[in-house]
């Protein structure tokens, strides 16, 4: 046997061109099928694991895709927001933890999410560096996103204006970044994480200005004790610090705020229940379970693999085609080869061993090829999953 692989070895070397040929054709047929199967797993295995640990979304009714995907993963937008009202009436029927979420903004295209302290918790999430967010104006980066964009505690980010054409939403603020999240092998560590109050002070509802005087104001007639109403030259703060954190406020009531959703981790299942049968009677609200929505996600996904499945057939039965007419026109052009072989005393067994040598050659290669092929991208595609 050792003969044989050194003979075909040394054959193979001698048509490097028909060798890596037959190494990526089998490579390819090899790596389609094992490439997708194996992403298929793992796409399925990252998204159920976070829906998992996501028993239900509350938000407005209607897109139930859109809720999840910007609720657990934070892309895209829902188009209706809830108010922050719904947040109070879900912590006074203590159905179990409930976090708001509020998903908006962006600072240097990577999103902002407005929640509370209690999202840490809920999510397992702990502080590699610095603190968690205890003031207005105060951000904490995800893993991946202190990498690419190297942050460090103290520094500025300033968020991304939304609609360059709309007047009357807030501008850019600057933030400070007060920690840095460990990493958690998901979305969180693509992400910058807000007081929901912060998350307001983006749309401008939560805002400070300078003093308002007379000379500002639209009614310096005003009498002593009435209120001085601002003209639009009054300079609005863009960045929030310790200096005039405490002049910012809120017009209007709290309750009224926006919210993208409000996740609810049920104390029991008998809680879980009772949260999706009101909610099943509202009109405007809707109670989600991401498990279902990952789950017919995954479906079509899985149907779409299906569909691969005849194609991948058809390029393996064309690779072992083109292979084995490579390996019969071979063995024609080495006709007067084997010819001299056999009359040096070479049996037919030997000779199928060296061409069966050279075939497991060739398969070996390709596999080795397929298998490193699909451990790169495999990598890729967790990377870009948070996986």
């Amino acid at each position: 046997m050792r003969d044989a692989l050194f003979l075909a070895l040394r054959y193979l070397r001698s048509a490097p061109g028909r060798t890596a040929v037959l190494v990526a054709g089998t490579t390819v047929a090899l790596f389609l099928p094992l490439f997708t199967y194996r992403a298929a797993a793992l796409l399925e295995r990252t998204l159920l694991v976070r829906a998992e640990r996501s028993p239900i979304l509350i938000g407005a009714k209607g897109n139930e895709f859109d809720l999840t995907l910007s609720s657990l993963y934070f892309r895209g937008q829902v188009r209706e927001p809830i108010t922050a009202r719904e947040l109070d009436r879900l912590r006074r029927r203590a159905y179990g933890l409930s976090v708001p979420l509020y998903v908006a903004h962006s600072a240097a295209r990577v999103p902002i999410v407005g929640t509370g302290l209690e999202y840490f918790e809920a999510r397992g999430l702990e502080v590699a560096s610095g603190r968690l967010p205890a003031l207005l104006g105060e951000v904490v980066a995800g893993a991946e996103v202190a990498r690419r964009l190297r942050l460090a505690i103290g520094d500025p980010i300033r968020s991304d204006l939304r609609n360059l054409y709309n007047i009357a939403g807030g501008y850019p603020l600057v933030l400070e970044v007060v920690g840095i999240l460990a990493p958690g092998g998901g979305p969180d560590d693509e992400a910058f994480f807000a007081d929901v109050k912060t998350a307001w002070a983006l749309d401008g509802l939560f805002h400070g200005h300078q003093e308002v005087t007379r000379e500002q104001a639209i009614n310096p007639e005003a009498r002593e004790g009435e209120s001085l109403e601002a003209t639009a030259a009054l300079f609005l703060f863009q960045q929030i610090d310790d200096q005039n954190r405490a002049s910012f406020h809120l017009h209007g009531s709290p309750g009224d705020a926006p919210l993208t959703s409000i996740l609810v981790l049920p104390r029991d299942g008998k809680a879980h229940d009772l949260l999706l049968g009101d909610y099943a009677l509202e009109r405007t609200l809707q109670a989600v379970e991401p498990v279902a929505v990952v789950r017919t996600v995954l479906g079509i996904v899985l149907r779409a693999r299906e569909g691969l499945d005849a194609f991948f057939l058809i390029v393996a039965l064309s690779t072992a085609a083109f292979f084995v007419l490579v390996v019969s026109l071979t063995l024609r052009l080495r006709a007067r080869e084997i010819a001299l072989m056999r009359r040096i005393g070479s049996s037919r067994g030997a000779l199928a061993m060296i061409v069966g040598a050279e075939i497991a050659l060739v398969m070996a290669a390709a596999v080795v090829l397929a298998g490193a092929l699909t451990w790169l991208l495999l990598a890729l595609v967790a990377r870009q999953l948070g996986a």
